[in-house]
């Protein structure tokens, strides 16, 4: 299977081609989906290329641009049968942070989030545990990797490919997201995967890592960022 990353605006979009077809993870923000585009058509993708968009998980900045990306290739939009549900809660959308200054982030979110109208997550399909993407033409299964946020979805691949969402981040060094909203369930999440043992996992925000940095997940602070120290 052929990755090919777009990173748009902070948040990585995956593109998986398969022998019969192409998933797309993660359309990335409100205003990404230009960039999506031009990232697709650089790498010879055509519309019609693409059989199915995916959202990780039911925060802004990984499904806002999907009504845009859907309209340019007419693919549908797939999640967790809970993602959308869990996207019309602006609550949801900062779980409680693991720092100081990602608490004070959160705080100042939902002081100032009612000013601003943001869409839910529309999905035309729903996908759970164990869900098989052959269909889509791309060999690969989801995991549920609760965590983060309740509904979140991983990819994993024969191959031994791993996309995780936010189930970790790799600015630095592979850690913990800021924002957790279930530790325990976090904690079993990373077991699974890890168990699965990957040949590369893939993140939402950073860059991709070897399996083996999954035997040390670092505590959020140590993606040395102003905001998470």
């Amino acid at each position: 299977m052929h990755v090919q990353r777009i990173a748009v605006h902070g948040t990585n979009c995956y593109l998986l081609q398969g022998q019969d077809g192409m998933v797309l993870l993660d359309p990335g923000p409100p205003g990404g989906a230009p960039a999506v585009v031009d990232g697709a058509r650089e790498a010879g993708v055509q519309p019609g290329d693409i059989r199915l968009i995916l959202v990780s998980h039911g925060h802004l900045d990984h499904y806002g641009a999907a009504a845009e990306v859907k309209a340019w290739c007419e693919a549908p939009v797939a999640a967790h049968r809970g993602a959308p549900a869990f996207s019309q809660d602006r609550r949801n959308a900062l779980p409680p942070a693991q720092t100081v200054r990602g608490s004070i982030v959160r705080w100042l979110y939902l002081v100032l989030s009612p000013l601003v109208h943001f869409a839910p997550l529309e999905a035309d399909i729903s996908l759970d545990d164990g869900a098989d993407l052959s269909p889509y033409g791309v060999d690969a299964h989801l995991v549920a990797v609760p965590g983060h946020s309740p509904e979140s979805l991983a990819i994993v691949t024969p191959g031994g490919e791993a996309f995780v969402g936010d189930l970790f981040v790799n600015y630095t060094v592979p850690s913990q997201p800021i924002y957790l909203s279930d530790r325990q369930a976090w904690q079993r999440s990373y077991e699974r995967i890890r168990a699965l043992a990957p040949r590369t996992v893939y993140v939402g925000h950073g860059e991709p890592f070897p399996g083996e940095g999954l035997e040390t997940i670092h505590p959020a602070r140590y993606q040395l960022h102003w905001w998470v120290r």
